[in-house]
């Protein structure tokens, strides 16, 4: 027989359900027919476990994602299953990432800690990595592992750099009751056969040669592969004809298609975590997916400057498209080649498009997709070109702004200009699922947004950047960001920065009137007044973050 306890536990977990098809029932209607009730109470005592009514989670994590997408009102970008999640849940068009930069922003995603709290910046050496840094820190996936659910991870969760620091292995195994580092190559094709890369023989060739040549002239390391880059064997980008799993989203989409197919007549939830890596250069892709698009036709940026009256700290040293061969190191990337770079970047966000279809038309065919709740996210933005920059690494909005879409929960097909932090993933599943959620977190539940009943949780989004012994940070409200740029000293006694008083240089942008951030507009008369409560704002979340900050142990 059913527990009274138990059944109040059901009555719950079957509201939550129902909330997963966006309305919330309440406990009292439910109950006010008793004729159901008697109904329910057979058919529950009968066939439904407690575990069984916990909603199921698919986790998908896209590397180097702007919102290139159509569902952002990006009309150049095909993108009609990334559409089709967002048609079902809520796109929130105002989400941002902790930091730009792969390995801190998955961190702070994955702790919803900001990178100040944590004192983690970047990625590679021992004082990034996290286990080292924070033993017995509590992750995400870890929480539901330790929740009951199986927890199950393949493609790029964590920066490896981060965690084992083995591109082919787990990520933080102790997240997981199972990580797939691997990739299921295509039986025919296999991957890609030169430098991990590419598939075209040309290429393989002449990286073999210059490989061979760089050695005989006694380089190595860094200098080496410069070597080879700056000679051809590195391109930005390649369009071979190859199937899908011969590039390696494709083969990450076929392990979480198994995974699915596993996990289909298991009664026990499951969270499954799926990594995207496109599109990160280089900008590879099938064919197919190149087909798409007309170059020609293809929008470049229209402002390809840096702000007039912004701080050179704001400015990024580091273009990742010029370490490929083929891309000036410095001075004016030509046209020809700046189409050539967003038609590729474009192939690799419609590749991976056809690979999230991939997994959402097996999550519906294994009869999975009604208990499942889907959270889709990108780890920062990436510059095409605006401010000269193809790559990420600042504090401006296309580097910070990152897709998020958390779909089948909640209302449909909404959308929402609210400052979101990636942080808040968290805790907003804690609550959807019905964990408890981690006390002390920095991250805030978006549960209210999803339901419809507030349009906004936090005041504004907030981001850090690091640049010529300077830090920025940047708050990000509906309309405005402001930056403050402050020197920052090491305390032994702490594991962040510690920043000086006050800030050695600001930034002020107005998405409404200056929506390409042409002119930094601190100082102007006109913005007085709202530079003031801005400003009030930014240094709240310093004051929060260095207050909140892990002391060393």
């Amino acid at each position: 027989m059913i527990s009274f306890d138990q059944l109040i536990a059901l009555f719950g977990l079957f509201s939550r359900r129902l909330f997963l098809f966006g309305q919330r029932v309440s406990f009292l209607k439910l109950v006010s027919d008793m004729r159901l009730l008697a109904g329910i109470l057979v058919t529950l005592a009968v066939s439904l476990p407690l575990e069984a009514g916990r909603p199921n989670v698919l986790f998908i994590a896209v590397d180097d994602l702007k919102p290139t997408i159509g569902c952002y009102g990006y009309t150049q970008a095909m993108t009609p299953n990334f559409d089709k999640l967002a048609s079902a849940g809520t796109t929130f068009l105002n989400a941002h990432c902790q930091q730009a930069l792969c390995g801190p922003s998955r961190v702070s995603l994955l702790t919803g800690y900001y990178p100040d709290t944590l004192g983690i910046y970047g990625m590679g050496s021992e004082r990034y990595k996290l286990r080292s840094k924070y033993p017995d820190i509590l992750t995400l996936p870890q929480h539901f592992k330790n929740s009951g659910y199986v927890v199950i991870g393949t493609g790029k969760i964590f920066d490896p750099r981060n965690v084992e620091g083995d591109w082919k292995g787990p990520q933080d195994a102790i997240s997981w009751t199972r990580f797939f580092g691997g990739k299921q190559f295509n039986s025919e094709t296999g991957g890609p056969k030169y430098g991990g890369r590419y598939h075209d023989p040309t290429v393989g060739a002449l990286s073999t040669r210059l490989y061979k040549e760089g050695k005989g002239n006694g380089l190595i390391g860094k200098a080496l592969r410069e070597y080879v880059r700056n000679n051809g064997g590195g391109p930005a980008v390649e369009c071979y004809d190859v199937p899908d799993d011969a590039y390696g989203d494709g083969a990450i989409a076929n392990w979480g298609i198994e995974q699915l197919e596993e996990l289909k007549d298991s009664r026990q939830a499951f969270f499954l975590a799926v990594g995207f890596e496109k599109p990160h250069l280089p900008f590879v892709a099938p064919e197919k997916y190149w087909n798409l698009y007309d170059r020609d036709q293809l929008e470049l940026e229209p402002v390809q400057q840096y702000p007039q009256g912004a701080p050179a700290v704001a400015e990024t040293d580091y273009v990742e498209a010029r370490t490929y061969s083929g891309i000036p190191a410095e001075g004016v990337i030509p046209e020809s080649i700046q189409r050539e770079l967003l038609h590729g970047y474009l192939a690799c966000v419609s590749y991976v498009d056809a690979q999230v279809g991939r997994l959402i038309d097996k999550l519906v065919s294994t009869g999975l997709a009604q208990d499942t709740i889907v959270v889709f996210w990108g780890d920062h933005g990436f510059h095409l070109g605006d401010k000269a920059i193809w790559g990420k690494h600042t504090n401006y909005e296309q580097s910070t702004r990152s897709p998020l879409i958390i779909s089948n929960v909640g209302r449909r097909g909404q959308k929402t200009d609210g400052p979101v932090n990636l942080l808040d993933i968290f805790p907003t599943l804690c609550e959807l699922i019905g964990l408890d959620t981690p006390v002390g977190l920095d991250g805030k539940s978006l549960v209210p947004i999803l339901e419809g009943s507030a349009k906004s949780v936090r005041n504004y989004a907030a981001s850090i950047y690091g640049h010529s012994g300077h830090w920025g940070i940047a708050t990000r409200t509906e309309r405005y960001r402001y930056v403050s740029w402050y020197k920052a000293v090491q305390n032994k006694g702490w594991q962040g920065n510690r920043y000086l008083e006050t800030p050695e240089f600001v930034e002020l942008y107005d998405y409404v009137e200056d929506p390409h951030e042409q002119v930094n507009l601190s100082g102007l008369a006109e913005y007085a007044d709202i530079e003031i409560s801005l400003a009030d704002q930014n240094r709240e979340h310093v004051r929060y973050t260095q207050g909140r900050q892990f002391k060393i142990k």
